[in-house]
């Protein structure tokens, strides 16, 4: 009876086992890029004393993260120990970003965008720009 006690369990056991599946997902990988902007690294366009610019070229910013992966961008006036995410007010001044194929353009303006204002050059900043693929679904 012993015998056929522990043949039943046994191939119970190997038949649970065998009907279980192991579902695996593809990890979405993502690109990190981490840079420095320093004071004078800022662009003031003609004629605008509310508004100061920095360009970055990204050569891995392709027209599949325009169109269909993720962009995100943060910065850091505090050496990375904090990151605010762009948008953002910071001190008074409103960040912002733009993004197109291969470059990222970071603006640093008065936020009541009032001509007669001059804002103050960013300190040194950290920024960090994160690329994620994802599953694009289709456009609503």
């Amino acid at each position: 009876m012993k015998k056929h006690v522990t043949l039943v369990v046994g191939l119970l056991i190997v038949v649970g086992m065998s009907s279980c599946t192991k579902e695996y997902y593809d990890v979405v990988p993502s690109q990190t890029f981490v840079y420095r902007i320093n004071q004078n690294g800022w662009t003031w366009e003609n004629n605008v004393s509310h508004q100061v610019y920095h360009t970055k070229t990204l050569p891995e910013l392709t027209d599949y993260y325009l169109l269909e992966g993720g962009v995100s961008v943060a910065i850091s006036f505090d050496n990375e120990n904090s990151y605010d995410v762009l948008p953002t007010t910071f001190n008074g001044v409103a960040y912002s970003v733009n993004y197109t194929v291969g470059a990222i353009t970071i603006f640093a303006e008065d936020p009541l965008a009032d001509p007669g204002i001059e804002i103050p050059l960013p300190d040194a900043a950290v920024v960090k720009v994160i690329l994620s693929e994802s599953d694009f679904i289709r456009e609503f």
